[in-house]
């Protein structure tokens, strides 16, 4: 019997749409020495019907169906951890939906890398992307304006509005031990020596 795998790392790449997190989380994975990525709009994308699309003024609904994403993607992570892969996650995960996503998260350590590129950087990502991720009442700036002032600031941010890829990616290998945050502090699960 081989001994058992040493958990993989969990780095989680977010910020408004269009700031980047695929391409970069793509990138990143495929530059670490076994990895995988996993992508919140592919498994927000699982849904076959019923599917409740979040909004500026989401329904308990779409906010259910976004903690479903979470923790699929997590789950996933999850799976490949326990082989001794890396896993890099990208996903919508700002304003005061971070601190729910770091309880789903819990007890787990994880790599958190906010992408902050400027409003100006997003209009033109945006407009050079196959899809509309801006809809439903969303704006470049609203949503800015929620990574900005309505997110805790934890882990690693990132001002990538002038940098490539590459750079991003350097960045976030060079700072790794700044992007770390300890969810236990998020864990809501009741504490058995309590009990």
């Amino acid at each position: 019997m081989s001994a058992p795998e040493q958990l993989g790392r969990l780095f989680v790449i977010t910020g408004a749409q269009a700031a980047g997190k695929s391409t970069v989380g793509q990138a990143l994975a495929e530059g670490l020495r076994k990895a995988v990525f996993i992508d919140g709009d592919t498994i927000g994308g699982m849904v076959a019907s019923g599917k409740a699309s979040m909004s500026e003024s989401p329904t308990v609904e779409a906010v259910e169906q976004l903690f479903l994403r979470y923790a699929g993607a997590l789950t996933v992570a999850d799976v490949y951890r326990s082989a001794g892969f890396d896993a890099v996650i990208a996903d919508n995960i700002f304003g005061t939906f971070l601190d729910d996503y770091l309880s789903i998260a819990a007890p787990a350590q994880l790599h958190l890398v906010m992408l902050t590129p400027s409003v100006d950087a997003i209009y033109q990502r945006e407009e050079g992307r196959r899809k509309n991720a801006y809809r439903d009442g969303f704006t470049v700036e609203s949503l800015v304006e929620s990574v900005e002032r309505g997110t805790r600031r934890v882990g690693l941010w990132i001002d990538n509005t002038n940098l490539s890829v590459a750079q991003t990616i350097t960045q976030i290998l060079q700072r790794v031990d700044e992007a770390v945050v300890d969810t236990s502090e998020f864990d809501t699960e009741p504490n058995e020596e309590a009990l």
